[in-house]
């Protein structure tokens, strides 16, 4: 790094001890605002000036002692006038050399920027650039802050006087020359005011320097009994930084002027009276004491090392003077002994200041490098870090480079992070000079990288790392750990290690472009290529393979590290868990690594390298099938059976970020795709072509299945509306999807499927042609179904052995797939010719229900019966919902709704609803089954309600309201609520659900009140050892408890607010009661969802956020009196006013108005609005975890 032209207090005949005292009134730099006389000069003049500034080392060896003597003692800056007059001659003897440098430059004149020094130009007839005066800089702002009255001498000079700080330190050091006790006891008590100690010490107290202990130690007393928890420096304004940069700022260039002076070495008891103060101040057990000394300290310790690095940067160029000088012929011994005793005397400032140094950190640095203070911590690590990079020849020895490893260990994450960043700077410029130091925390560096709690840690680590790699540092293991973080859950860590991985990916082509040959091989190998064939081998294709290498083999070692059991089908059934993972790593991996690495955007290609053949060479017939292209390309490039899953997880994650909508991209993580040269027109028409393409090589088994059919959900269907031409495409691929459906029995093949074909329905253009297909896979369902129902009673338990059962299913699940897409009413109820099975299919599917009636176990059989009876009770319910949603068109449009319509709807509601409550009710406390029948009985009353809602809807005319309720009064059989004695066995089951969770999460619940049943520790008890479970198959359990819980909670919740249960009978309101027993124990998801209970919180959720305003608004407009409604003006608000009280209409999720709250209550403050959100929710927090307090108990633990 080329060194900048040392100031004039730092020539080589300036020595410590001769330099004048600074003068407030001497000249600055800025004194030239009168433009200066315009010098034309020559083109040597600015190659000269280049040189000097861009390589002052060579010059400094290269030039004569004299030449250095002139050219240091005139800037341009102090004396522009001398410099224009000079500087022609020193360049006029050199005027020839540099011409030909100009005639190069004028060759290539972007390439270098106009000079203000003057620049010969190359274009002919062009004027000559003149030398042009340097303006003054605009005068930075001055801070002022507030001190408040109390402030007063240096303190108020640094803070209040909005004078610059080295202005402020001349001042102090002429007062100090002037009286050195009065200047040193204002500069303690401006370290006590930091501090925001008002108690001072005298002149008395600094000539008695064996009393500095006890001094303090009164003061500390006296400060602790004020009981002040604030002070600047942790100050929460907005002044906190100004005040840290000007009290820093003052002690800095403090030093420096004791170092131009010369007082830092000939006066020796300045620098210790201030360093005797400052160290027992940092050790005080008052942390205002502490801090302040502390950051007074590194300050100190800061300047100082600059000081020694100016000092050994003149000790260098005196000593390469005297050996320049020993090497002439003759000897000037003269100067000789000048410059030498110049350099002694430099020595012997170097060595005074590195014991102040040294005095300092050890008085200092390492006591307060472990402070119990964060903030404290994380200064010293900053300071260090800066100190090892200022002064290398110093600190970068293990003896100081220690305390930054200790320090990443740090229990603050700030800290850690100031640490890495510090770390990561000195490794980029001296990496190779640490390999001690590297070797002995590289450990914990990659340990931070990989598995440290904070991300933002993580990401610095990261970068740590990334430097350790590319200098060669880091073994085999430790890449493969930090290149794992490439399925991190959390985005920024995710970006942090693209880089990282990226160069892992380089290096794997690498080493395989040379297992092939190298690169003429692979050139011969892959020939020409075409851009537009994508199906054709292409040297990307060795990319591609690299990347499914290093992603399968990470995928695995992530596996065997965290293994955990896939979900059982009984688990997915009753939806605790999704038969398709929304994300995987690999998908997580791949959205990350899309906007990096070409392959995985080009999605073309890598659909290209997974259609392609990679087994021709085992079928070639030619004679040197070892050597031929097909054998290479099996041998290097083809994919094995574990990377084509992965590669397929890649494409359908790339398609989607390349074909998505960009209004449904997540904007923070992910960009819209740039054009690739492709329309999405031949984006669509490509994918609809190589989807059936791809099942028909990977839809055999599911679990490729399953990616394929993924990326038809990115089609934009509008593509085959517009090109008509192109239909047949997409239904050849329907096909090929109903195939799969029909082929496979996989949860996630179907879920897919069954999203496909939903999508399918979504183009006016295809719906037909989609619901063709779809009766074609019902009519096989029903047919299979009807088989089962003929061969043996689907209404009695156990009558099936376990392969048929396992059929049957199969059977429902894909009928409860298809009632999904499509009204499937007609369907459902229409009969049937086939004997002994002549009943509608919906009649089979109520009697199959009440198979969930438990009366004697069967570990064998159980799972498999609960799982057909839960997606028996899916079919029975889409089909109520698809009834009722005609009924509710049917109401809107005011069409006739028949008798034997209600009746067989009423009918069959009621056996289902009965059977539904045999299966909860002859079950167990927390059996899965239980749950998800009890959450089907509630959304049966629930969708009920909302047909009841359109019924008694309020138009405004009441007498249409009357006919409305007259005309659809036959439907009220479907409006009966829940059976009030059923009450009790719901709450048991809620017990249940909210009793498991609490265990996994180990929290206690509240105990009922008097009112309450007792709760039976018995039926409750834990049967399960969860010590044997790993911490991941824990969290699984711990996730799957709070899920069926707040399901639970949510269906309770709706079916209160729809007024279809807890609303009559003795036992009315019990159950809402039990729900709100333990609202804010279990985590905040449940305390969310029955916070729905409360009407407030209901009609913010259902008005939107524009409700709250608009009553602060109403009630604001309710004070403002008539006089500005009789001037005419309109109220500002008045348009994002939405009363939702003026609605009349009844609103199935309106419960009753509760009881007013005590007044005084939190409750009652809330409703009045007179309580803020963020008070209620921080009521608890105490002092937010600072500490703040002066506790002298936490304060005495300072680390030492």
């Amino acid at each position: 790094m080329p060194s900048s032209r040392p100031p004039l207090m730092e020539t080589s005949d300036n020595t410590a001890t001769s330099s004048p005292a600074p003068n407030s009134t001497a000249r600055r730099s800025g004194r030239v605002t009168k433009v200066p006389e315009k010098f034309a000069a020559d083109a040597p003049l600015a190659a000269k000036r280049k040189r000097a500034a861009e390589h002052d080392d060579e010059d400094g060896e290269n030039e004569s002692p004299e030449d250095e003597e002139d050219d240091e003692s005139v800037t341009a800056d102090d004396e522009p006038e001398d410099s224009a007059t000079e500087q022609p001659k020193r360049a006029a003897p050199k005027r020839k050399k540099p011409a030909a440098s100009q005639t190069a430059r004028s060759r290539k004149p972007a390439a270098k920027k106009p000079k203000t020094n003057g620049d010969a130009s190359g274009a002919l007839g062009a004027a000559p650039v003149t030398h042009a005066a340097r303006l003054p800089s605009r005068p930075k702002k001055t801070v002022r802050l507030d001190i408040g009255h109390d402030g007063a001498g240096l303190y108020a000079d640094i803070f209040a006087s909005g004078d610059k700080s080295d202005d402020v330190a001349t001042a102090w050091f002429h007062k100090y020359q002037a009286d050195n006790v009065s200047a040193t006891t204002d500069l303690v008590n401006c370290i006590l005011s930091s501090a925001g100690c008002n108690h001072h010490v005298t002149d008395d107290d600094i000539r008695d320097p064996e009393n500095c202990q006890n001094r303090l130690a009164d003061l500390q007393n006296v400060y602790a009994e004020e009981g002040i928890t604030d002070y600047p420096l942790m100050s929460r304004d907005r002044s906190a930084k100004p005040f840290r940069d000007l009290l820093v700022g003052f002690f800095k260039h403090l030093v420096t002027i004791m170092h131009e002076t010369g007082v830092l070495y000939n006066d020796a008891a300045l620098m210790e009276n201030i360093a005797r103060w400052v160290a027992s101040m940092s050790s005080s057990t008052l942390r205002p004491f502490r801090h302040t000394a502390t950051t007074v300290a590194l300050a100190i310790e800061a300047a100082l090392v600059d000081v020694a690095k100016k000092l050994d940067e003149r000790i260098s160029k005196m000593t390469q003077q005297v050996e320049t000088e020993k090497s002439r012929k003759g000897k000037n011994k003269e100067k000789m002994a000048a410059i030498q005793k110049n350099l002694d005397e430099a020595n012997k400032s170097r060595d005074i200041c590195q014991e102040q140094i040294t005095d300092f950190f050890e008085t200092v640095y390492v006591h307060r490098y472990r402070d119990i203070e964060p903030k404290i911590r994380t200064e010293c690590a900053e300071a260090l870090g800066s100190w090892v990079w200022d002064l290398p020849t110093m600190f970068m020895e293990p003896e100081y480079l220690r305390y930054l490893g200790w320090l990443l260990s740090d229990v603050v994450p700030s800290t850690r992070q100031e640490v890495l960043r510090q770390l990561a700077r000195i490794f980029k410029r001296d990496a190779e000079k640490l390999g001690h130091f590297i070797d002995r925390f590289r450990p914990r560096l990659v340990e931070m990288a990989t598995k440290d709690v904070d991300p933002n840690v993580r990401v610095n680590a990261i970068a740590v790392v990334q430097i350790l790699k590319d200098t060669g540092m880091l073994d085999p293991e430790e890449l493969d750990a930090v290149g794992r973080s490439i399925f991190d859950p959390e985005f920024r860590v995710r970006k942090a290690v693209l880089g990282f991985f990226e160069s892992c990916v380089n290096d794997s082509i690498e080493t395989k472009v040379e297992e092939i040959g190298g690169d003429d091989a692979v050139d011969e190998l892959f020939g020409e290529e075409d851009e537009d064939d994508y199906f054709s081998p292409r040297r990307s294709w060795i990319a591609i393979k690299c990347l499914a290498e290093i992603l399968a083999s990470y995928d695995a070692q992530v596996e065997d590290d965290s293994r955990t059991e896939q979900p059982r089908s009984l688990d997915i059934a009753v939806e605790m868990f999704d038969a398709v993972a929304s994300e995987t790593r690999i998908t997580l991996a791949a959205e990350a690594l899309y906007e990096r690495i070409g392959e995985v955007k080009n999605w073309e290609i890598l659909s290209g390298y997974l259609l392609y053949d990679h087994t021709a060479s085992a079928k070639s017939k030619s004679k040197a099938k070892g050597n031929s292209n097909e054998a290479v390309l099996q041998q290097h490039v083809a994919p094995s059976d574990g990377e084509e899953p992965i590669l397929l997880q890649v494409l359908a994650t790339a398609v989607e970020l390349s074909l998505k909508p960009s209004s449904e991209v997540d904007r923070s993580r992910r960009k819209p795709r740039p054009d690739l040269g492709e329309t999405p027109e031949e984006a669509a028409v490509h994918l609809a072509t190589i989807i059936p393409r791809l099942l028909k090589k990977y839809g055999a088994e599911p679990a490729t299945a399953v990616l394929v059919l993924r990326l038809e959900h990115w089609l934009n269907l509008d593509t085959f509306q517009q090109l008509r031409q192109d239909t047949s495409t997409y239904v050849r691929l329907l096909d090929e999807i109903c195939t799969q459906f029909g082929r496979h029995v996989d949860r996630g093949v179907l879920a897919e499927a069954t999203a496909s074909l939903l999508h399918a329905r979504k183009c006016d253009e295809l719906t037909e042609v989609a619901d063709a297909k779809i009766s074609e896979l019902w009519e096989v369902s029903i047919n299979n179904l009807r088989r089962f129902d003929k061969a043996a009673e689907l209404g009695a338990r156990g009558n099936l052995d376990e392969p048929a059962i396992a059929e049957l299913g199969h059977v429902l699940v894909k009928m409860s797939k298809l009632a999904t897409i499509a009204d499937c009413v007609d369907v459902l109820e229409a009969d049937s010719q086939l004997e002994g099975s002549d009943s509608p299919v919906i009649d089979i599917l109520v009697r199959t229900v009440v198979r969930g009636k438990l009366d004697l176990v069967d570990e064998a059989l159980d799972d498999l019966e609960d799982e057909a009876v839960s997606y028996a009770i899916k079919c029975c319910q889409f089909y109520f919902m698809w009834k009722i949603f005609s009924l509710i068109g049917a109401v809107q449009s005011d069409a006739e709704v028949t008798a034997r319509t209600v009746e067989r709807m009423a009918s069959l509601r009621k056996k289902y609803e009965t059977n539904l409550i045999w299966t909860l009710s002859s079950r167990g406390t927390n059996d899965d089954l239980r749950l998800f029948a009890t959450g089907a009985l509630c959304d049966l009353h629930v969708a009920c309600a909302k047909l009841k809602f359109y019924v008694d809807q309020d138009t405004g005319d009441a007498a249409a309201k009357r006919a409305r309720q007259q005309k659809y009064a036959l439907l009220d059989p479907l409006f009966e609520p829940v059976n009030p004695g059923l009450i009790n066995e719901l709450i048991e089951i809620y017990d249940s659900a909210e009793r498991a969770y609490a265990r996994c999460i180990k929290k206690t619940l509240n105990e009922p009140a008097e009112d309450e049943d007792p709760l039976d520790d018995e039926a409750f008890s834990d049967d399960e050892n969860d010590e044997e479970l790993s911490p991941t198959e824990r969290k699984g359990k711990e996730l799957k408890a709070e899920r069926a819980l707040c399901d639970l909670a949510a269906r309770f919740v709706l079916a209160i607010q729809a007024k279809m249960i807890d609303r009559v009978g003795p036992q009315a309101g019990k159950l809402k009661k039990r729900m709100l027993r333990n609202q804010h124990k279990l985590g905040i998801n449940l305390q969310k969802t029955v916070e729905c209970l409360d009407e407030r919180k209901l009609r913010e959720l259902r008005d939107g956020p524009t409700a709250r305003v608009s009553k602060k608004a109403a009630a604001k407009d309710k004070g403002k009196g008539k006089a500005s409604n009789d001037k005419g003006k309109k109220v500002l608000s008045e348009e994002i006013i939405v009363d939702a009280d003026d609605d009349d209409e009844e609103d199935p999720f309106a419960g009753e108005p509760e009881p007013e709250p005590e007044e005084g209550t939190v409750e009652d403050l809330r409703r009045r609005e007179l309580l803020d959100e963020d008070e209620e929710e921080d009521h608890d927090d105490g002092d937010g975890g600072r500490g703040d307090k002066m506790d002298e108990d936490e304060e005495s633990l300072l680390g030492d």
